[in-house]
């Protein structure tokens, strides 16, 4: 009866168990790749699914507000969450097979002999426990209780009792730590591993979310330049109208400004439906239903631009040696070609003969109606050596061979990866320079094409440009406002991805903001 109390425990009590036990392999990987950062608490239970809030119904979001929202209800970092915690798991369960684990057995039985006839009674019972040792020994015991009474006939009652410890040690093959352990310190890595692609990928999402919002503020600029255009093209048409009625323009001047109005309409359509397609975009990623409708903060844009654009602090040759320095994927690469290494001599050790030493002893107490005391003078005591020589080891040679290759391709990969981060970097580098310059080229050229729009239109009023001249000259100022706008959402995101790539994009884990999305000032005395 005293056996069956443990086995009562609640199935949520064991729950809580494990998530203290996973909560605390979790803090002591973050304080070991993180010293001197506060561990992170990976709560599953912080996602939730949204719920429409009361009112008008209308979600108005600015950009903080946006990655704050990402961080309650993104299905994608909840997913991020629960690798990392699998991960935690799966540590757990590996060092709990070097835990004293308990055994236990309870048989209990009613038997009817009819050549007796008689009728038994058996109830049997045991506890013990097992325990892997850093030495690479299993130590094992048990104390077991047997009971026999006759229920009909003599009545006799029949009680002992018996104890057995076993220590089984590897003496050649497998009695090294590394070999012993090596289950455990690849789970303890795999942890490191997933903690590492858990804050990438929040980064990552980072990125994606402001990648959307800003493409969200992109669309409905470019729906608001599109809107002004039409008036303006239409307030054109009305007035070549009024000067073909008066004798001033020809009527195929007229139908030239009724054709680019039909055309600025048919573009409104198609800039309204790329807006409200982006907006379905950045609601997916974050979360929400589709059905909620969002209102973003227009004046994000605007402050942007009044911003000076932001200057990486070192040259390329520093940033290439910074982002080896700080990635935490390329630590990964490099410790994985560690772990192929340590995995060959794991593969390696298997090839040795084994030789175990097992010492045993076993002592039981005589069979009487009542419990006796254990006759450890009379046990039984053996020690005895196994030994398995190294005949045949085709399996162990093939292993052995494979880590091998698994350790040579782990080596390709370390170089294949370092390539690959410098020349991510490079492109960044070199896209957010050609982004910086385009945008400083198309300002100019906005400039231009404002300039050009007043002139046409004074000269078209004197008679001496056609109404073509004036809308192409209206075409070019919307091409060049669209074109500010694109180059400086895409001077933004090129920036914070170069962060991204050189691991300066530290990022709040409950509201996915990062001081990299703070706005600075212009210098004194330069415009924006």
């Amino acid at each position: 009866m005293l056996l069956l109390v443990p086995a009562g425990c609640s199935t949520a009590r064991r729950l809580e168990r494990l998530n203290r036990r996973t909560v605390g392999f979790l803090d002591a990987a973050q304080r070991a790749e993180f010293k001197g950062e506060t561990p992170e608490a990976i709560d599953l239970d912080a996602y939730t699914a949204y719920t429409k809030p009361d009112g008008d119904g209308v979600v108005h979001l600015d950009l903080r507000q946006t990655l704050a929202v990402g961080a309650r209800h993104s299905r994608q970092y909840q997913s991020a969450r629960e690798e990392l915690y699998q991960s935690a798991m799966a540590l757990v369960s590996a060092a709990h097979d070097w835990d004293w684990l308990p055994t236990q057995s309870l048989q209990a039985m009613l038997g009817r002999n009819l050549n007796g006839p008689d009728t038994t009674a058996k109830a049997d019972g045991s506890v013990g426990f097992n325990k892997r040792l850093v030495s690479g020994a299993r130590l094992s015991g048990s104390l077991a209780f047997y009971s026999l009474r006759y229920l009909s006939g003599s009545h006799e009652l029949s009680l002992n009792t018996m104890a057995n410890l076993t220590l089984t040690a590897p003496l050649l093959a497998g009695s090294s730590n590394l070999v012993v352990r090596e289950p455990l310190t690849q789970a303890e890595r795999n942890l490191v591993y997933a903690l590492r692609t858990y804050v990438r990928q929040r980064k990552s999402l980072l990125i994606d979310i402001a990648d959307r919002y800003y493409a969200v503020l992109s669309a409905l600029d470019s729906l608001d330049i599109a809107r002004r255009s039409l008036a303006n093209l239409k307030e054109s048409r009305e007035r070549s109208e009024a000067m073909a009625e008066s004798g001033r323009v020809p009527l195929f001047q007229v139908d030239q400004a009724r054709q680019r109005e039909l055309d600025a309409q048919s573009s409104l359509v198609q800039r309204e439906e790329a807006y409200q397609s982006s907006k379905d975009a950045l609601k997916e990623i974050l979360g929400l239903p589709l059905e909620v409708p969002i209102e973003l903060e227009r004046t994000d844009l605007a402050r942007l631009a009044a911003t000076a654009l932001p200057q990486p602090s070192m040259d390329f040759e520093q940033a290439a040696a910074a982002a080896l320095e700080q990635r935490l994927d390329w630590a990964t690469v490099n410790d994985r070609l560690a772990d192929a290494r340590r995995q060959s001599k794991v593969a390696a050790d298997a090839l040795r003969a084994r030789l175990d030493l097992k010492l045993a002893g076993q002592a039981s107490s005589p069979s009487d109606d009542h419990l006796r005391n254990l006759a450890f003078d009379k046990g039984n005591y053996t020690a005895e050596l196994d030994a398995d020589l190294p005949f045949d080891r085709t399996s162990e040679i093939i292993a052995y061979r494979r880590a091998l290759i698994n350790e040579d391709r782990q080596t390709r990969t370390v170089t294949q990866e370092h390539d690959r981060i410098i020349a991510d970097l490079r492109n960044v580098w070199r896209r957010l320079k050609s982004s910086e310059q385009n945008y400083q080229i198309q300002r100019l050229s906005l400039d231009l094409a404002r300039k050009r729009v007043e002139s046409t239109e004074l000269l078209f009023q004197a008679g001496r440009v056609n109404i073509r001249e004036v809308l192409d000259a209206r075409d070019s100022l919307i091409v060049a406002e669209n074109a500010v706008t694109v180059a400086l959402v895409e001077h933004r995101m090129n920036w914070l991805r170069l962060m991204y790539q050189l691991e300066q994009l530290p990022t709040e884990p409950e509201t996915l903001w990062s001081p990299a999305l703070a706005l600075q000032p212009p210098p004194d005395g330069v415009a924006p």
